[in-house]
């Protein structure tokens, strides 16, 4: 089967239209054909519904159930080529959540081999952000934070930490004479929050639909120090996990006591079939012991 047929057929089920995707490939509308013809020649069924010129093309039943497995082997195929090229390079590429990379990675990094963290190249990005990577080949393997369960058939994550939310104030607002505090306690309170591509946005919203409410969100950061210097300067108030180590005396924790409480999970990812080279196993394999060491201490 040819690899390039597929690349047709899926762009035609999407575009609907053969100029289109002789267009977007580069080559002539009867290489499009062709591909198709040869596809249904294969498969002994006709997969497309060509109407006239003011019809678009429609998929037969055939045809939709190739499209499934067309995409699910072009993902393999991409993966593939990246995954090569990346082991002859020796290297390997990480994600690294700014949560991670500064509460947890420097325990980790002074306890690896100099020439292993010579050959890791970081990529500082959100967990959202850096699972989409991780599955679509963009990185090796990556830390991520999250919550609930992270139920992808294509990633393995082993968990190696698990931290609650606290709502963090400065020492100076009337807030931080509780211990405790319900989110739904906090409307009308001006928030500082990490960017979209974070786990932390993702369990504010869930706490503001559970609870009804529109919080009021003033200033979005990647960087969590950025987040407690504004809190400590009274700007407005964050929702941290205890991940993150706030050690600025003039912030205060509030634990929250919502009912589920959400959960920060960090964990270690990497894709299922990824073979690596002995070279990326070994360090791959050292990352891996360390951290949960790490975690038992």
């Amino acid at each position: 089967m040819n690899i390039n047929d597929l690349q047709y057929y899926v762009s035609l089920s999407q575009e609907k239209n053969f100029s289109k995707v002789a267009q977007q490939y580069h080559v002539s509308q009867p290489t499009v054909s062709a591909a198709i013809k040869r596809l249904e020649t294969q498969f002994a069924s006709q997969l497309l519904v060509r109407g006239n010129p003011h019809q678009s093309i429609t998929l037969t039943t055939a045809g939709r159930q190739l499209l499934a497995h067309a995409n699910e082997m072009l993902y393999h195929y991409r993966l593939a080529t990246v995954e090569i090229q990346n082991s002859h390079r020796q290297h390997l590429v990480m994600g690294m959540p700014p949560i991670i990379e500064t509460n947890y990675f420097p325990q980790i990094a002074k306890r690896l081999p100099s020439h292993y963290l010579e050959n890791l190249a970081t990529v500082e990005e959100g967990s959202l952000s850096a699972l989409k990577d991780l599955k679509y080949g963009k990185l090796d393997l990556s830390f991520l934070g999250y919550v609930g369960e992270i139920n992808d058939p294509e990633i393995v994550i082993d968990e190696f930490d698990r931290q609650p939310f606290s709502i963090l104030v400065a020492k100076q607002n009337p807030l931080a004479r509780r211990t405790t505090i319900a989110f739904r306690e906090l409307k009308g309170q001006p928030f500082i929050l990490f960017k979209n591509s974070f786990v932390h946005d993702q369990v504010f919203r869930t706490l503001a639909q559970t609870n009804h409410m529109r919080p009021q969100v003033i200033f979005r950061s990647i960087e969590t120090q950025s987040i407690v210097n504004l809190v400590a300067q009274n700007v407005g108030i964050g929702l941290l996990s205890n991940a993150v180590r706030a050690t600025n005396p003039n912030v205060v924790l509030l634990e929250l006591t919502d009912i589920p409480q959400p959960t920060f999970k960090l964990g270690l990812a990497t894709r299922k079939n990824t073979v690596f080279s002995p070279s990326q196993a070994k360090i791959i394999k050292q990352i891996r012991e360390v951290t949960f060491k790490l975690s038992e201490n």
